[in-house]
């Protein structure tokens, strides 16, 4: 869900919560969102039932494509020679060591709850999973 979001919002991500329920991202942007429309460009996202999948690159690889890293005060873990990537098929390609769906209809309904200005460039956006 939150890679769906990062997706739909092409902005670099701040900051960032995962929870249970709910969870945000933080987001460098100056204006708002219309959350009617994130909300319904995630949905197809999730509708259309993209592959995810794992793959490895090495840290020179992650180095000569830095458009990769999105967030902007935490960098991928380093030292170990190889980065761990997230690609939602068309959709999203970026490190992540956390757990992911096999496909995007596996994501179900998220709501996009609270915008919140959290600074003069700064965004933040929660999203609540519904049962």
């Amino acid at each position: 869900a939150m890679h769906l979001l990062g997706s739909v919002l092409r902005y670099g991500v701040t900051g960032g919560n995962i929870s249970e329920a709910k969870s945000r991202l933080d987001f460098d942007m100056e204006d708002t969102i219309d959350k009617e429309s994130v909300g319904e460009a995630r949905a197809r996202l999730v509708a259309v039932d993209h592959a995810g999948s794992c793959r490895w690159v090495s840290e020179d690889e992650l180095d000569a494509n830095p458009a990769l890293v999105r967030t902007m005060s935490v960098q991928p873990p380093r030292g170990k020679g190889s980065i761990r990537l997230l690609e939602i098929e068309g959709v999203d390609l970026q490190p992540c060591g956390g757990t992911h769906v096999k496909s995007t209809s596996e994501v179900g309904a998220v709501r996009i709850g609270k915008v919140e200005k959290k600074g003069r460039q700064n965004r933040r956006v929660n999203i609540h999973l519904d049962d």
